[in-house]
């Protein structure tokens, strides 16, 4: 059985409604699979709005993980999120990493 590609993407979801945007990474194995990204402020923009109002554009391939997130950090930056219309709230390049408290 022949192992499928996995990518590395940086995409950038955006409100067809309100042109508010997201710009976010995401790793998959099929570039269809309708992800639009994690963000809470995009989470509930899709609930309000719907998810046929939004579209994912591809903004950039990668090699891998780090070069991913290396991307994003150069994109979303402070004076990005500081734009009424980014539905980020934080900087990019920063992998999300659950802590355990061993509570």
């Amino acid at each position: 059985m022949e192992k499928e590609n996995k990518y590395f993407i940086v995409y950038k979801t955006i409100n067809l409604k309100n042109d508010k945007f997201y710009i976010g990474v995401h790793e998959t194995h099929n570039l269809d699979d309708g992800y639009l990204g994690s963000g809470k402020i995009l989470r509930n923009s899709v609930y309000y709005h719907g998810k046929e109002n939004f579209k994912r554009e591809i903004l950039e391939f990668c090699e891998n993980k780090k070069s991913m997130y290396e991307k994003e950090k150069e994109l979303v930056t402070e004076e990005l999120i500081n734009n009424p219309k980014c539905m980020n709230l934080v900087i990019g390049g920063v992998q999300n990493i659950q802590v355990s408290t061993g509570l």
